[in-house]
């Protein structure tokens, strides 16, 4: 058997034509892993990004987004490692300290970090794609963090589905500077205005994706495997 963490690279793999069936079970969120972690509001709007850039992943269009803005009252966190080339990139725009760039971290406190902020943002690039089926632990790690997430995803994929159907925060394409802007905007003020709360999961929607549905799920493959 072949487990695919989403329905995208099951097809791929279905597509190459494997003796054994391919299924897909999900990443799932950790709420446990949060607890004891709290928000605290600042005298900035603090939005966060945990982990590294490889691959078609661009911070450059939100950091482009940022600086469109004119908010001067925001402070974008990336807590992990920028590309020596984004590093320069980001430098040319002059964000000065709207924008703090973070070694990597012991997972506590990167799990602190993102409760305790106004926003987490999440990336995810078109690929030519391939990005609409891409469901990362980090998306599933931002829900459980509760808190809103500005998602600079493709707007037609899986990420993006599901961070509307939960409500957990607002989608913009990845590419699209004007849009990203605006997503940054909504988000600022409706902080300002104390009107942005955080983003709890139904208890339904808890159970649908926690860890432990996904634990169940394999446990069921395993016990069709032994009959």
């Amino acid at each position: 058997m072949i487990v695919a963490a989403s329905d995208a690279i099951a097809d791929e793999a279905r597509a190459l034509d494997p003796r054994g069936v391919v299924t897909t079970i999900l990443n799932g969120a950790d709420f446990d892993d949060f607890a004891g972690l709290e928000y605290r509001r600042d005298t900035r709007f603090r939005i966060t990004h945990t982990g590294s850039f490889f691959g078609k992943r661009d911070p450059r269009p939100f950091l482009q987004a940022l600086a469109d803005s004119g908010l001067e009252d925001v402070v974008a966190r990336f807590v992990g490692d920028f590309r020596s080339s984004d590093r320069e990139w980001a430098a040319r725009l002059d964000l000065g300290d709207r924008l703090e760039l973070h070694p990597y971290v012991p997972r506590r406190q990167s799990l602190a970090l993102q409760r305790d902020s106004d926003a987490l943002l999440l990336l995810i690039p078109e690929a030519g794609g391939r990005g609409r089926g891409v469901l990362s632990g980090k998306v599933f790690e931002y829900l459980a963090a509760e808190r809103p997430i500005l998602a600079a995803v493709p707007p037609e994929g899986a990420a993006a589905e599901l961070i509307q159907e939960t409500s957990a925060g607002v989608v913009a394409p990845p590419d699209d500077v004007p849009a990203l802007v605006a997503a940054l905007r909504a988000l600022h003020d409706a902080w300002a205005a104390g009107a942005l709360d955080g983003t709890p999961l139904s208890p339904a929607d808890r159970e649908r994706l926690g860890r432990a549905a996904r634990i169940e799920e394999l446990a069921d493959l395993l016990r069709g495997l032994a009959a």
